[in-house]
């Protein structure tokens, strides 16, 4: 058995319950929009907002009832929808490399004929897989969102954006790991989380003397909308986008192969 096919083996027996929990949001989300007719639900809950209380129909006075108890609901059933494939792409990796260094496991892998370095790249390759896998299944319930109504569930869009997010996501968790730095997905989590706040407007007119170099240094979260809507028609490419996306990807796989280069000579810490 290869150490792809291994890995992958491995990732779909300990990893497979947070890829069904974002699934199951999304079927989730389906489910509720056929068994509440949410949009009629939405609409007649702004037509009797803007109403007096007494000249509101008896559907009326139901929807203001029942539209700020579901409305929430959705809220997070949407946002864990869409910010699951970034969390499985977090932790796909596990913290794997940090975690044999600590653990002592790394040197039945540095027995290996193979160089360590490779081992662990071979190790990252499976996870991707598995990631894309991981997306794949979560895609199932986006497929059955196709048949709701416009704006009931994240669109084609987002859902690409979030599972290119999630592969980048996972590429550098596998960095962090490879640096011989534990908790790497909290880690990974806090760089998405603080490059989205630097990108924020409020902090953008203080950063505006070094816009040229952030994109460069901060999860591109931004570029990879733009480069989604590059597959809308009508709407030209955007080199500049796929260029630096591609960048990002590049940059986190050579700091992960630099790390892993660093343990080959000294695989404990001492």
């Amino acid at each position: 058995m290869t150490i792809v096919k291994a890995t992958l083996k491995q990732l779909f027996r300990r990893k497979w319950k947070l890829p069904l929990a974002v699934l199951l949001c999304g079927v989730a989300l389906v489910v509720v929009y056929h068994a509440f007719e949410v949009n009629a639900l939405r609409e007649t809950f702004s037509e009797a907002w803007r109403m007096p209380p007494d000249t509101r129909s008896p559907e009326q006075s139901a929807a203001i009832t029942e539209w700020p108890r579901l409305s929430p609901f959705l809220t997070i059933l949407n946002g864990l929808f869409l910010i699951g494939p970034l969390l499985v792409g977090m932790l796909m990796p596990g913290g794997v490399v940090a975690n044999e260094r600590r653990s002592g496991a790394i040197m039945l892998w540095a027995q290996h004929p193979m160089p360590l370095s490779r081992f662990y790249m071979h190790r990252y390759l499976g996870m991707q897989i598995a990631n894309l896998a991981a997306l794949a299944l979560i895609g199932i319930s986006f497929l059955l969102a196709l048949t709701l109504p416009p704006g009931a569930i994240a669109t084609m869009d987002q859902f690409g954006e979030s599972c290119l997010a999630g592969l980048l996501c996972c590429a550098i968790s596998f960095a962090i790991s490879a640096l011989g730095i534990r908790r790497a997905a909290f880690l990974t989590f806090a760089y998405y989380f603080a490059s989205n706040m630097t990108m924020s407007a409020q902090l953008r007119d203080t950063l505006l003397g070094t816009s040229d170099v952030m994109p460069f240094l901060i999860f591109p979260t931004r570029l990879i909308r733009e480069f989604t809507m590059g597959f809308q028609s009508g709407v030209p490419w955007d080199w500049g986008a796929t260029a630096t996306v591609v960048y990002h990807f590049a940059l986190w796989t050579a700091i992960a192969w630099l790390g892993l280069r660093r343990l080959e000579r000294r695989p404990l810490k001492l």
